[in-house]
């Protein structure tokens, strides 16, 4: 299976510009079989949503996912929920693999929350934390004992995101390695994921692909 791991959709994150079927279409189109959503999650995303409450933008943050998510099911594709989340302590960001809609609903607002926190809301509910674009102009490395895994390869052109330190630092800390596009635009497609032999059709089986090793990154 090929498989997108960093992916924004229109409904849920202000700066990106293609919705959620239409990215799809697109990722199926390119010979992809699944699409994590990872939409940004974060006190930014949630003000320029004009959330009135946790409960709103909550509704928002899921909106692309679900419509992504009904579409597939019709031809057949597999759409997975994850997170980018922006935690207000630092500029840093973090993907989240694992976090279904009850953990969310369960842990709102959870950008409030310092890393250490996180990571250990994580590992009692069995989710992935992955640092995105670790190595990124605007980012620093964080401590390798509160992260499962860092983005070792973001295919993002608009950013400065020395891949090659970010992979350095990934191997050094025994870090999961993950790829992604960064898919904002249109011209972001296809340039990242992974490639495995073994087939999976929900998050727990794509975790613990993650967990063994047993992929290709696309870079």
């Amino acid at each position: 299976m090929k498989t997108e791991l960093h992916a924004h959709t229109s409904e849920s994150s202000p700066c990106s510009h293609v919705d959620a079927v239409q990215m799809i279409k697109m990722y199926k189109n390119c010979g992809y079989d699944a699409v994590v959503i990872t939409d940004h999650y974060s006190k930014w995303t949630m003000e320029k949503s004009k959330s009135a409450d946790k409960t709103s933008y909550e509704k928002y943050f899921f909106k692309g996912y679900e419509r992504a998510s009904k579409y597939a099911k019709k031809i057949g594709f597999t759409v997975l929920l994850g997170a980018e989340i922006s935690l207000l302590e630092s500029p840093n960001d973090y993907l989240l693999y694992g976090a279904d809609m009850d953990f969310f609903h369960k842990n709102p607002l959870l950008f409030s929350l310092t890393l250490k926190k996180l990571y250990s809301l994580c590992v009692k509910n069995n989710i992935l934390l992955v640092q995105a674009h670790p190595c990124r102009a605007y980012c620093t490395p964080s401590d390798a004992k509160l992260l499962d895994g860092a983005e070792v390869y973001n295919a993002n052109m608009r950013h400065n995101n020395n891949n090659n330190e970010a992979f350095k630092w990934a191997e050094n800390n025994n870090l999961i390695m993950v790829s992604g596009s960064d898919f904002h635009e249109k011209e972001d497609l296809a340039l990242g994921g992974i490639i495995t032999d073994t087939d999976f059709s929900n998050m727990t089986e794509l975790i613990n692909i993650l967990r063994s090793g047993k992929y290709t990154l696309i870079n």
